[in-house]
């Protein structure tokens, strides 16, 4: 037991000294940062504000109040 667990501490700091070619060619990189576009023209392209989902969320919520207060007062199936 004890040799198996040397043999992986053993193997796992070989395995941690080895060089990797293709992560030490990979730098930071060097070009210039991308442009930074003004949010206004952004904005103009977008489609338009989506609806507002209050009422449709509170007309759902009053329907699942009323199913439930109808299954409670259902009597159980025999």
């Amino acid at each position: 037991m004890r040799t198996s667990v040397l043999l992986v501490l053993a193997l796992s700091v070989a395995c941690g000294c080895a060089p990797f070619p293709e992560l030490d060619a990979v730098g930071p990189d060097t070009g210039p940062p991308p442009r930074l576009l003004p949010i206004d023209d952004l904005l103009q392209q977008a489609q338009g504000a989506p609806a507002d989902p209050g009422p449709a969320l509170a007309a759902r919520a009053a329907r699942l109040k009323a199913r439930a207060a109808a299954l409670k007062a259902a009597p159980p199936p025999a």
